[in-house]
């Protein structure tokens, strides 16, 4: 049973993911200061870097803004001396990556409108679909639904940029009739801020995405949720009402139990929150058969090591090896999720002799990856025999949340 808990703890609201009984996932913020991730801002252009092929962006808030010169779009720029970008230019830019310590917040000319079933985005013409969905058959059909929405959009609307679609995992068991209502509700929040843009001034918050809580629960594989308990009256109402105005389009979709806690027994301590985030937060995590995993972050890459510890194996070192490898290569897939690592990962796995059980572990290990919402790209055993993986960012790492 996978089940969503929202509480407060040491000053942060939580939501944690319980699956089977364990946490496996923990995303603590500080309500007064949410992530701008998604936020969309009317942005001045403080200087340009040539060198580094990137602006600095002023959008207010005291906060400037890194901005990739290979991400800006003339549609989404107020530009006063001709075609090229300058300082004092006007632009639309929405945050793709958290300021994480002395690195500025990034922003993309790229927008993206994230709803349960779709993200719509501008900049990038094209139907893509979730890895997860695996039916060629609902594949071709959704291809067939959206395909023909948005050639209408292109033959009616004299728009200077093109739109993209990305289906959703939810998307795949979605009514049509509410996939495409959908999409319509996200070309009208895009339609409404390029309408409107350049007629506000620099460090005007134009759009800003939904509490984190709400995504975590309503656009991450509802299929498999069964429950969402808090304790937060306010939280419950937000969560009532969400799950009420996605059933007025899709009457048959599941969507989880919303439950208010009531008793007097801390809701943390029920679901031992405080034991969860003090493991997530150790560097070593034991594994049942009594070997070990030590994971490092650092500013450049996340290292992990494994180790057999006291499992020592009767019989053949060789199947001790290649057995605590796939234990560990199972709890690094939990691990990096609910530690929400991300970036370059470099994994020391136990070195062993035999090529099948190396290619084996690859595989295992690809699966048990692919079970995680954010995108991994597995890039294989190095020459030193290191597997390298890269996991996108999406928000800042559990110690660096802590730690603040």
């Amino acid at each position: 049973m996978r089940r969503a808990v929202i509480t407060s703890l040491e000053g942060l609201r939580i939501t944690a993911e319980e699956t089977d009984g364990r946490i496996t996932g923990l995303f603590p913020e500080k309500p007064e200061e949410a992530s701008l991730v998604g936020c969309i801002y009317v942005g001045r252009v403080s200087h340009i870097v040539k060198s580094i092929r990137a602006a600095f962006v002023d959008i207010g808030r005291d906060t400037m803004c890194y901005y990739p010169l290979d991400e800006w779009e003339k549609y989404a720029a107020w530009q006063k001396n001709g075609a090229a970008l300058h300082e004092g230019d006007e632009i639309l830019l929405q945050i793709e990556k958290d300021a994480v310590k002395t690195k500025a917040p990034t922003g993309s000319g790229r927008l993206s409108f994230t709803g349960q079933y779709l993200v719509l985005m501008t900049g990038k013409k094209g139907l893509f679909f979730s890895s997860r969905i695996r039916s060629e058959e609902r594949k071709s059909a959704l291809k067939k639904l959206l395909e023909g929405k948005m050639k209408r959009i292109s033959e009616n609307e004299a728009a200077d940029f093109s739109y993209g679609i990305i289906v959703r995992t939810n998307g795949e068991a979605a009514p049509e009739d509410a996939v495409l209502s959908e999409l319509t509700e996200l070309l009208s929040e895009a339609k409404q801020i390029f309408s409107v843009w350049r007629t506000r001034t620099a460090g005007t918050l134009l759009y800003e995405p939904e509490p984190a809580f709400l995504s975590e629960i309503f656009n991450n594989r509802t299929e498999t949720l069964e429950e969402a308990v808090t304790d937060d009256r306010a939280v419950y109402d937000i969560l009532l009402r969400k799950k009420e105005a996605i059933l007025v389009g899709n009457q048959s979709c599941h969507l989880p139990n919303i439950r208010f806690y009531e008793d007097s027994y801390p809701l943390y301590k029920l679901y031992s929150l405080e034991t969860a985030l003090s493991h997530a937060l150790s560097r070593k995590v034991w594994l049942k058969s009594g070997g070990s995993l030590i994971i490092e972050p650092t500013e450049a890459l996340v290292s992990i090591d494994v180790n057999t510890g006291k499992f020592d194996g009767k019989k053949n070192l060789e199947d001790t090896f290649f057995k605590t490898n796939l234990e560990a290569a199972a709890e690094i897939a939990v691990q990096l999720k609910l530690r929400n690592l991300s970036g370059i990962i470099i994994v020391d796995f136990i070195d062993m002799k035999e090529e099948d059980h190396r290619e084996q572990l690859l595989s295992y290990f690809e699966a048990a990856l692919k079970k995680d919402p954010v995108k991994i790209t597995v890039l294989g055993f190095t020459r030193l025999n290191l597997v390298e993986l890269t996991r996108k960012k999406v928000r800042k790492p559990l110690h660096e949340v802590m730690s603040e």
